[in-house]
This record gives C-alpha cells, sequence and structure tokens, in this order.
C-alpha cells in the first residue's frame, strides 16, 4: 500500500507503552502496521496538522491512495510488560555517555584524539565496567599512564555510572528529534 515516503529518508516512529513509556524507536514501516492492524494509536493530546506540516508531529507519507499522515509517535492499545534492561557496555557507548569529551580536560575528542581510560589501571585489579572506564583524550590518558587519579594528580569531571537506555538513545538524536520526543524524554 505505502509506495515511497516524503523525500524518500528513513523515518523513525517512538513506540510507547500503553502508559506513554518509551519502549523503542521503530521504522515507520512497523509504526503503520502497528497503527493499521490495531495494535497502537496516536498518542493522547496528539494534534492532527491539516497540511502535514513536518513540525505538526506526524511525516506525510505517499501510498497509492493519497496522503497517510504518520504521527512521530505511536501508543500500544495494551499494555506489555517489557524486562528492565541494562544498556549495553561499549566502546562507542561510553563515548555517548561521556559526550564525546575527555573527563580529565574537557576537550571534545574525535577518531584521532579519543581514547577509553581505565579509572583504576587493569594492572591494579580495574575491570571493564561503566564506573571505570572514562572517554580519554590521548594525552590525558597518557599523562595518567598506569596510575590512580590520586597518583597522578588528577580529576574527573563526573564520576562515571551506567547511563540509562533512554539517555543513549537521546544522545544520538538531532535537536529536533529531541525537541518532538521530548514530551516522553524526560
Amino acid at each position: 500500500m505505502i509506495t515511497t515516503l516524503e523525500g524518500k529518508k528513513r523515518r523513525k516512529v517512538l513506540l510507547l507503552n500503553a502508559s506513554e513509556e518509551i519502549i523503542s524507536i521503530i521504522d515507520w514501516k512497523k509504526a503503520v502496521t502497528l497503527l493499521y492492524s490495531g495494535k497502537a494509536r496516536r498518542p493522547f493530546n496528539h494534534s492532527e496538522s491539516p497540511n502535514g506540516c513536518h513540525h505538526s508531529g506526524e511525516y506525510e507519507i505517499r501510498t497509492t491512495c493519497g496522503i497517510f499522515r504518520l504521527p512521530f509517535a505511536i501508543v500500544l492499545i495494551e499494555y506489555v510488560r517489557i524486562p528492565y534492561k541494562k544498556a549495553k557496555l561499549t566502546r562507542e557507548n561510553v563515548f555517548r555517555r561521556d559526550q564525546f569529551c575527555c573527563q580529565y580536560c574537557g576537550e571534545k575528542l574525535n577518531s584521532t584524539t579519543s581514547t577509553l581510560d581505565h579509572v583504576i589501571p587493569v594492572s591494579r585489579g580495574g575491570r571493564d565496567t561503566w564506573e571505570n572506564l572514562v572517554a580519554s583524550c590521548k594525552k590525558c590518558n597518557a599523562n595518567k599512564g598506569n596510575q590512580t587519579l590520586k597518583e597522578a594528580r588528577m580529576r574527573l569531571m563526573k564520576e562515571p555510572t551506567p547511563p540509562s537506555r533512554s539517555a543513549l538513545v537521546m544522545t544520538i538524536m538531532d535537536e529536533e528529534t529531541k525537541q518532538i520526543w521530548g514530551r516522553w524524554l524526560v
């Protein structure tokens, strides 16, 4: 039924539980399927724009029958119990949590200046955990070397903690998407 999406871009839709808690981000095709099957609906107080304006909270999808207006977020009709899952500890996720900034000097990191540092060095029993890994520039990592923070006379900009999955999702969104989904991201 759906032939193209405006601009042929892949649009993402925020999938919400019946309680309007975030479940995940899904592609537009799955969102349309959930809506048409009666398993999902528009969010409460969702305003449908008569002109399909992109900023109104919906995408325009061209179909063989006309234009379908897909909301940026949909809500499941029935509540689904979702087990709590921690964010996966990966190199990329540590950089996202630390906002691609060195946790010692605050320098913005890029692919040539970024490293991961063990707050407590591996040689001293440090492990790969959210609390022991931080984003670091190469200079600070070299200065700290195999020392503790106290020995190196260095301080962290903030205490490393495990992020929530939704916090990591927010790091990959552009400002427009954060505004659109802001109602559910708080």
